[in-house]
């Protein structure tokens, strides 16, 4: 079952995403596009309808195939054609890309800087993660799908009022923990938003429960890998725009809680690290 939010900010979540659903609706195409490539086998006559509806949709996830980072034999020019080249799991992803890019972006100026900001953040924590996965046993498709909507709940609160959101920064800049600051202003922190916006859309417990990537005093010390790895892929996602690790040398980089979960080492943190950044880097054609 997926963890539940303390109460105060259960009615706070709830309060949220009543007054701004429309915020944390999940595309249908992306719907489709999860599910289809969801089964075993999946299929690709499938997956090519559920995208072509969309023609914005289809449009940008065309220009993704087309990008030097997949360097294709010839341009493709339909998403019947992107699917046989670069491969139902790539284009599960790249959809998933697009569609949450979506989500994040603001209509003035000063919002788009900050969510693109955050997208960025978000879509190379997914790549880190990914990226991972499997030398932790987590399934790559979760570790990716909730890199991506890790701070999904940010542009939610955002969106609902940035007045709001620059009391938050404001807070952030005088030292005060993101969670704590979002929670003083709205009465909820993105991950709880993130959370609840998940379990709305049907994902299974462990993807929700996923989205939990950094500890509150009242949270359970409950088994969460995929957590876990979310938290490390934002890890590397700062270094790599940053250049720099966090604290003082590496055996501190990575958050205390995620060592044990993962059978983590401090030794072997540097070539985590360095695996992560490569991956990022071989994925930096989703930056747009």
């Amino acid at each position: 079952m997926a963890a539940q939010p303390h109460m105060d900010r259960a009615s706070a979540v709830a309060r949220i995403l009543a007054n701004n659903g429309d915020l944390a609706a999940l595309p249908q195409v992306v719907f489709k596009v999860m599910e289809i490539t969801g089964t075993d086998p999946a299929c690709a006559v499938a997956l090519e309808r559920a995208i072509v509806v969309d023609p914005g949709f289809s449009a940008k996830l065309l220009a993704l195939a087309n990008s030097a980072h997949f360097a294709l034999p010839k341009k493709v020019s339909s998403i019947k054609d992107a699917i046989m080249f670069i491969g139902l799991r790539q284009v599960r992803q790249t959809a998933m890309a697009v569609g949450v890019f979506d989500m994040f972006l603001g209509k003035s100026d000063s919002e788009s800087r900050r969510r693109r900001a955050w997208w960025r953040h978000s879509v190379d924590s997914a790549t880190a993660a990914k990226a991972l996965a499997k030398d932790y046993d987590v399934d790559e498709n979760s570790a990716y799908t909730a890199g991506l909507l890790h701070w999904f709940g940010r542009t939610v609160l955002d969106k609902s009022n940035p007045g709001a959101y620059e009391k938050v920064i404001q807070l952030q800049d005088r030292g005060v923990p993101f969670w704590q600051a979002e929670e003083a202003v709205f009465g909820c922190d993105h991950r709880d938003i993130a959370m609840a916006s998940a379990a709305s859309w049907g994902f299974p417990d462990e993807l929700v429960n996923g989205l939990a990537y950094y500890r509150r005093p009242d949270d359970h010390p409950e088994d969460n890998r995929l957590g876990a790895l979310v938290a490390i892929g934002g890890v590397i996602a700062d270094v790599a725009l940053t250049g720099r690790i966090r604290n003082d040398g590496s055996a501190k980089a990575l958050p205390d809680w995620v060592l044990p979960h993962l059978g983590i080492s401090d030794e072997q943190t540097d070539k985590i690290i360095e695996k992560g950044l490569a991956a990022i880097t071989a994925g930096s054609h989703l930056h747009f």
